[in-house]
């Protein structure tokens, strides 16, 4: 078993492929497709699931999910049974606020629990699973990936790929959460057709300024959005905070509220 700690992110142009196919698949009907094609892109996966809990130890929310149908039908068993003696446990523990990604490598016979390892590892040949957890303000957010044999191990490369995209994904579903909770969004908008609400309801901001507003509401981070425009990240940073001050707001949850309710 190993765990790291990961706070620069490595952004590549297969990773923001991958960040698209999710953005684009965030409507509900297509995010668990959407989210299949992400991850299977960046590296073979067998199973993988995403959560957000309201604290580190509190049942979670599935966001996404892909795993054998025997699997799904126990989360209830796993979460009552074998999550508190789950290794997972510890990245959740360790996982702080502040845009760190814990990064946990899980072999099968780094399960104490037998039955827990039996049923959810060997049944399955897991040969190893992956969990990027972090935390953003009160939540935490879980990705867990795991592959079968005959595969090998997941490499440093994966890994990496995997922890980046991680960083992209878990601000993007805070926002398509609280947008949810909030009944701010009517419909799903794609980008594009953000940057046309906002050129046509607030004409003062410029194409840029609109660019980054529209991504700012859907989620993405001031390093996606950066490569997105292939600008620099000062200059996203920039562009928002003047958009800001056009519109009198000081915050994404304003500027959502603003063009979305």
């Amino acid at each position: 078993m190993e765990m790291i700690s990961l706070s620069q992110a490595q952004l590549t142009s297969p990773v923001m492929n991958a960040y698209r196919h999710v953005v684009d698949g965030m409507d509900g009907r297509d995010r668990k497709s959407g989210m299949d094609d992400a991850l299977s892109s960046l590296a073979p996966i067998d199973r993988f699931y995403v959560s957000e809990r309201a604290a580190a130890l509190a049942r979670p929310t599935l966001i996404a999910h892909r795993t054998e149908a025997q699997i799904a039908n126990r989360m209830g068993d796993y979460f009552d049974q074998f999550f508190a003696r789950d290794p997972v446990v510890r990245a959740l523990e360790n996982a702080t606020e502040g845009g760190t990604t814990v990064v946990l490598r899980i072999a099968p016979e780094d399960i104490e629990q037998p039955e827990y390892r039996k049923d959810f590892f060997e049944r399955s040949a897991i040969i190893e699973r992956i969990s990027f957890v972090e935390r953003l303000k009160d939540k935490w957010f879980i990705l867990n990936v795991a592959r079968r044999a005959p595969s090998p191990r997941f490499t440093e490369e994966e890994i990496q790929s995997l922890a980046t995209f991680s960083r992209l994904l878990f601000p993007l579903a805070a926002q398509k959460n609280a947008s949810e909770q909030l009944n701010y969004r009517k419909g799903h908008l794609t980008v594009q057709q953000l940057e046309e609400r906002f050129a046509h309801e607030f004409p003062a901001l410029s194409p840029r300024e609109r660019q980054v507003c529209a991504r700012t509401v859907v989620g993405m981070t001031s390093e996606a959005t950066a490569l997105d425009l292939g600008v620099g990240i000062g200059s996203v940073q920039t562009y928002r905070k003047r958009a800001f001050h056009r519109l009198e707001i000081c915050s994404a949850f304003q500027l959502a509220h603003l063009i979305l309710h």
